[in-house]
């Protein structure tokens, strides 16, 4: 088993491309449309909904654009992604304005973070 892609909200498709292509680095491979009825069968919302596909050669996303100013109240769910530069990471992170949570870990001189989109998705950073 493995997963296919993981499934997040934002707002707009300009807020997606800026963390999905120039933090992660993806390529936006699909921008389609699910009918509200197929919605309302999924989901049970029934709206015309806008999703965008992005993917590398390990990692795919599918955001739902939610075309209005809501947020995610979730705390805890998050993505736990694996980058090669951590610190390159987060300095880029930083530099285009994502919250960024770093907290040292007691054993090492290492540290854990996390980064939160601007619809306030969570991801946990290896």
């Amino acid at each position: 088993m493995h997963i296919d892609h993981f499934a997040v909200c934002a707002n707009s498709e300009e807020d997606s491309d800026v963390f999905f292509i120039q933090l992660l680095g993806l390529n936006k491979i699909r921008n389609f449309h699910v009918s509200s009825n197929l919605m309302k069968e999924f989901f049970g919302i029934e709206k015309n909904q806008q999703i965008i596909r992005y993917e590398n050669e390990d990692l795919s996303a599918e955001v739902f654009i939610t075309g209005d100013n809501s947020s995610s109240n979730d705390l805890l769910t998050h993505q736990c992604l694996v980058v090669n530069e951590r610190d390159e990471f987060l300095n880029r992170a930083i530099e285009l304005g994502y919250r960024t949570t770093k907290v040292m870990r007691e054993e090492n001189n290492s540290y854990y973070l996390f980064i939160r989109d601007d619809y306030g998705n969570i991801y946990e950073i290896k």
